[in-house]
């Protein structure tokens, strides 16, 4: 009988034990459980504070290159000097590695040239070929020189453009664009009007990615079409119509003595119709070169100033990964912010 009661007693605490474990099993479980929960949200607390950061301090840069465009515009009565083009296109003293508390910021940009150099500062808009306004033989020129050999791969994609931005049909040899829009798998129109961001390049039947990337740096959508003859790249200057000869007299001339692009001794011209004369103060210009500079000029694809910015500032905090850019199109004369776009 006693045998029986103390068997009796160990089932009984046997199962109190075992009851007692499975209960801190599960409660462990839920302490780990809620550890995890909280891992998480602190984690994720911990990197909406950062992305917060980032946001403020990649907008501090924007305003930073909108308030030193502001005032050299302001210093030199509105007018694009040699000075400002340093000032705006190539100051790391004022634009590389700016620390701002925890986090570091940079207003810089690839040059749109084949070497595609990093200068810090913001980008002249209005040196780029504006895709709502350039013609079929300027789209032509800059397509054959950056993209693509290929006439008739290049013809193919300057129809697209062109047949893209305007309301007419254009039903150029070989080239319908509306069959190729209804046949895609998530199937539109082209849109009969002009651009309205960069990035819609990319609905246009035949542009890839590669191909964006490629034309990106070289065109434009903001401005009024003229092309700012003190800052446009060589790529830009022969789609307008201009001689490699001649662009390599204009960027000598242009450059100044020590042969840089965007330093305080650029030679900066300030009237369209004084450029061949101007010029043939420092080069001698040959008389089809000068013809060539008076028709390019008569068909008012040049001008000697600019009114719209990109700015582009990077953000990241010190010790920590990860980056915000922010992508700003700032129109100077109406002070106006275009484009606004953010990337993390």
């Amino acid at each position: 009988m006693m045998n029986q009661q103390i068997s009796h007693v160990n089932k009984k605490n046997g199962s109190i034990l075992i009851l007692a474990l499975w209960t801190l099993t599960l409660l462990s479980m839920f302490a780990v459980y809620i550890g995890m929960r909280i891992q998480q949200r602190a984690i994720l607390l911990s990197r909406l504070e950062d992305r917060s950061q980032l946001h403020y301090l990649a907008e501090a840069g924007v305003k930073k290159a909108l308030a030193a465009l502001k005032n050299d515009l302001r210093a030199h009565n509105r007018q694009y000097t040699a000075y400002g083009k340093f000032y705006r296109h190539n100051n790391p003293e004022i634009f590389k590695a700016i620390e701002i508390g925890q986090g570091v910021v940079n207003v810089r940009y690839a040059q749109a040239s084949s070497s595609m150099e990093e200068r810090f500062g913001f980008i002249d808009e209005e040196s780029k070929i504006n895709l709502n306004t350039a013609d079929k033989n300027d789209l032509k020129r800059l397509l054959g020189s950056v993209i693509d050999k290929d006439a008739r791969r290049v013809q193919d994609l300057v129809d697209a453009i062109v047949d893209w931005r305007e309301a007419v049909q254009h039903q150029t040899q070989g080239f319908y664009s509306d069959g190729y829009y209804q046949q895609l798998a998530h199937p539109y129109t082209s849109k009969k009007s002009n651009f309205e961001i960069i990035d819609e390049l990319l609905l246009v039947q035949g542009v890839t990615q590669d191909i964006f990337d490629k034309l990106q740096p070289f065109v434009t959508i903001y401005g009024d079409g003229k092309i700012n003859i003190n800052s446009a790249s060589r790529e830009v200057l022969r789609a307008i119509g201009m001689e490699n000869s001649l662009i390599d007299k204009l960027f000598s001339v242009r450059r100044g003595q020590d042969g840089l692009e965007a330093t305080v001794d650029d030679y900066v011209f300030q009237k369209t119709f004084d450029i061949a004369s101007e010029m043939s103060s420092f080069v001698k210009l040959e008389p089809e070169e000068i013809k060539m500079i008076d028709i390019i000029n008569e068909q008012g694809k040049i001008k000697a100033d600019s009114i719209v910015y990109l700015i582009q500032s990077e953000a990241t905090l010190k010790h920590k990964s990860g980056s915000i850019k922010i992508s700003c199109v700032y129109h100077a004369r109406e002070n106006l912010i275009e484009y606004w776009r953010e990337k993390y």
